[in-house]
């Protein structure tokens, strides 16, 4: 009879790890399911607006300079000058001395069949200073400058996403936004706005004030570029996700959205020394970033919950066997392989519901489709209908503390251990008084 049991218990374990490539099949399924779920998001995000990075802005004013170098040599006694005339094109990058921002977000949704992607609505509001030194003072006085229009410069990192751009006021007086940054070392697209008429014989400081209407996807950021910058933002998502190089100073999140604050001070953008490049993109790395993101996405919790399945094949074939022992019964491998099959079919039930429904209500409609249908065969499998209910009731217990642990993001680990520990305790401790080799004496064939 020990063998028999040894042999039975070889066949259950054979079955488990069999079991387990459907498990596995689903766990594919759920990883190319999200990929085309992200297929579908950039393909709304193509036609909305992508990701976007507001940076600036800041004051351009190109130029172009031109000197002689005079060589001189002697020939037999004569003495010759040649004279070569150079130019270089370049440009004055000028960050804003004070900046403050303030952002409104307004946050929906847009679908793609079943598929739905997180939109924006933003309306940006920045006003500030910026100091323009004499031209005097920057022309080093051994060369000729010519110098262009003064522009203000705004990126964009998707200028599609660009709803409406009003006049920027500088001192009071109004120029018109054009596309395009002027600026080749600022990479991607944006806005400039020529200042024309403004003279760059003395110094001065300009103060400036710019509305932005800007829709975008997933997430926003912002790149001051100002010696001292405030940003302000508001949006109407209560899952904000702060990223970026700098978190906020203050920030306050309920059921309604969240309201965020950051102070940059130009001790600590000075300090930042992680690009190699010049003004403006050695300050493009400093940008405070927000994330519009769910607390935990479906399918990185379908994921999660498809990790379980050996769980509850384990924990279901080893009650089973115990149930063999204990009651004395001989359930078949078929019966094995069908209840196996059942625990199975809910990962795949939850993978197709929860795209369709919340994934709190696809996880109950799965559960109890699974739970119910396994109740009523071992009702009838096992010869009694309250052992079968038992069964059927520890089976939905097991999968309430699944669904908890695939809710709790920051304690699935934790809770998940603990969840382990007490059913490998409670079954030793239940078990403690068994005779092993009495009950495997009696096994049933």
């Amino acid at each position: 009879m020990t063998r028999s049991l040894l042999l039975k218990a070889l066949i259950v374990g054979a079955l488990a790890l069999i079991l387990m490539v459907p498990i596995t099949m689903i766990q594919g399924l759920v990883a190319e399911r999200q990929s085309h779920a992200t297929e579908a998001l950039a393909g709304i995000a193509e036609g909305w607006g992508k990701r976007q990075t507001v940076a600036g802005p800041y004051l351009l004013i190109p130029y172009e300079r031109r000197w002689t170098v005079v060589e001189k040599t002697t020939v037999d006694g004569k003495q010759t000058e040649k004279r070569t005339e150079h130019m270089q094109t370049s440009a004055l990058r000028l960050p804003a001395a004070t900046l403050a921002w303030q952002v409104d977000g307004d946050i929906g949704e847009k679908a793609r069949g079943i598929y739905k992607a997180r939109l924006y609505s933003a309306r940006l509001v920045a006003t500030g200073s910026i100091a323009m030194p004499a031209r005097a003072s920057v022309e080093d006085g051994t060369s000729r400058y010519k110098w262009g229009t003064p522009r203000v410069v705004l990126g964009i990192s998707d200028p599609l996403g660009i709803r409406a751009a009003p006049d920027i006021a500088v001192d009071g007086r109004a120029y018109p936004f054009s596309p395009g940054t002027a600026d080749a070392v600022l990479s991607g697209g944006g806005l400039n706005a020529p200042l024309s008429g403004i003279e760059l014989t003395e110094a001065r400081t300009f103060s400036l004030s710019l509305t932005l209407e800007l829709g975008g996807s997933e997430a926003f950021a912002i790149a001051p570029l100002g010696a001292d910058a405030n940003v302000t933002m508001r949006a109407d998502w209560p899952h904000p996700s702060f990223q970026g190089r700098y978190l906020p100073a203050q920030h306050e999140i309920d059921a309604t959205g969240f309201r965020a604050s950051w102070k940059i001070s130009r001790f600590a953008a000075a300090g930042d020394a992680g690009a190699n490049c010049a003004f403006p993109c050695s300050r493009l790395n400093q940008a405070i970033a927000v994330s519009f993101i769910e607390p935990v996405g479906i399918y990185q919790s379908l994921e999660r919950a498809s990790k379980y399945g050996f769980l509850f094949l384990g924990l279901t074939f080893a009650a089973f066997m115990l149930i063999e022992l204990l009651r004395r019964l001989a359930i078949h491998p078929v019966q094995y392989t069908l209840v196996g099959l059942a625990l199975a079919i809910f990962f795949l039930l939850l993978v197709a519901l929860s795209e369709h429904i919340p994934f709190g209500a696809a996880y109950a409609v799965a559960t109890a489709a699974c739970v119910g249908v396994i109740t009523v065969y071992l009702v009838r499998a096992l010869s009694s209908a309250l052992l079968g209910l038992a069964f059927g009731a520890g089976l939905a217990s097991l999968y309430g503390m699944l669904y908890a642990l695939l809710k709790a993001e920051d304690y699935a680990l934790l809770g998940g251990s603990i969840l382990l520990f007490v059913l490998l305790a409670a079954a030793m401790l239940a078990t403690r008084r068994l005779d092993w080799y009495a009950l495997s004496a009696k096994a049933p064939a």
